[in-house]
């Protein structure tokens, strides 16, 4: 039922705006992304990002947040680019200090998302930031998994 009305509330959103607004309207591609997170999800927050060319690899941009989960909680982190971004997305979860999850791998394969189930209540990080350092625009979004 929440599924649904999450579903119903971004469809009157997006035809409110608009037709002729581009992949570049945050609104059009937080409901674009909401939509794929999955059947058995729950829609919690989003991360609108925009970030510039880095200036070198050592100095890549990160757009950083925190939220607070629960343990016991199944979560699951999304990124979803814009059409025109030429940077790709990757979204990384930290907890005091230290990277727990992210959606790139060791050899530099970029998921879209991964759950995380959450093993102590806290405060977490939330990062994200483009491969390479490109420039890019991305949403990132984070959802509760029903079990």
């Amino acid at each position: 039922m929440k599924r649904l009305l999450i579903i119903l509330f971004t469809f009157i959103m997006l035809c409110s705006f608009s037709r002729t607004a581009s992949a570049q309207d945050p609104f059009e591609l937080v409901g674009k992304c909401v939509l794929d997170i999955g059947n058995n999800t729950t829609y919690l927050k989003d991360y609108v990002v925009k970030l510039p060319e880095a200036n070198s690899q050592n100095n890549i941009p990160t757009h950083k947040n925190t939220a607070i989960l629960l343990k016991n909680t199944h979560y699951r982190l999304t990124v979803c680019n814009s059409d025109d971004s030429e940077g790709q997305g990757v979204i990384y979860l930290y907890n005091n200090g230290e990277k727990v999850a992210s959606s790139i791998t060791q050899s530099g394969k970029i998921y879209r998302s991964f759950d995380f189930q959450c093993n102590k209540t806290g405060s977490y990080q939330i990062w994200i930031s483009f491969k390479d350092g490109k420039e890019g625009f991305a949403v990132g979004i984070l959802s509760l998994v029903n079990e």
